[in-house]
């Protein structure tokens, strides 16, 4: 199954979505009221997760659409247009190319937060 390139891609986009839902809690260690002198770092931590999340999920864009949105497919900007057609993609599970494979795999929550990472 994962020998082709959508199922390496469903298995990108699983493996994804497992990182994400095991991360980001940021929780606490027991150590008391964090006062350790980090300069305020812990609102730093609490509001990295939503950025992460997008930055995570959009490496797997990047694979074929390049780091800058511009690569060997066509551009990626997070515009309106392109969230609609991801979508849609997401909407018709009959297709089986690689780009409908991605669009299922992701919730409106985590398409939203790569958009907001393309936006950035």
């Amino acid at each position: 199954m994962f020998h082709t390139p959508a199922g390496r891609g469903l298995l990108a986009v699983a493996l994804c979505a497992a990182l994400t839902a095991c991360g980001g809690g940021g929780g606490s260690d027991g150590g008391g009221d964090g006062g350790s002198g980090n300069g305020g770092g812990a609102a730093t931590l609490i509001s990295q997760p939503a950025n992460n999340t997008g930055r995570l999920l959009a490496s797997n864009c990047f694979q074929c659409h390049g780091t800058g949105g511009q690569g060997g497919f066509e551009s990626i900007t997070g515009e309106a247009d392109e969230v609609q057609r991801y979508r849609s993609l997401a909407a018709h599970p009959a297709r089986t190319d690689i780009m409908a494979a991605h669009a299922q795999g992701y919730t409106d929550a985590q398409i939203a937060a790569v958009i907001r990472y393309l936006q950035q």
